[in-house]
């Protein structure tokens, strides 16, 4: 069954406020809100996760393919997909496999995905 869009807005406006408050990295506000509004947008439409608890390595690998794969419909560059997942593992103290977070030039697999 779908979500109703009143339920993906809950889910999204108790993601937000929730990884706002463990967000106690020195960034501005401004910008990680930004990732934490789109990092919450993704979750509440794109999977069935309710709790900032369910979130786990899984789900931000998801969620880095996500921005991958619709980064030009999203208006990102590649250093804002690095920022945001970065932030993301930073406010969940989540690990993802390094070759996803190896944005140098040599990660084939990653600029391939990118074309």
């Amino acid at each position: 069954m779908k979500k109703s869009s009143y339920q993906k807005e809950q889910v999204y406006q108790r993601l937000v406020v929730e990884l706002s408050a463990k967000n106690s990295a020195a960034q501005s506000h401004a910008s990680s809100s930004k990732w934490i509004r789109l990092f919450s947008m993704y979750i509440a439409n794109y999977t069935t996760i309710k709790e900032i608890e369910q979130i786990d390595q899984e789900c931000v690998r998801e969620y880095f393919a996500y921005l991958v794969k619709n980064h030009k419909r999203l208006s990102l560059s590649l250093a804002d997909i690095k920022k945001s997942v970065q932030m993301i593992e930073e406010i969940l103290q989540i690990e993802i496999d390094s070759t996803m977070s190896d944005f140098s030039l040599s990660n084939s697999s990653l600029w391939n995905n990118l074309k």
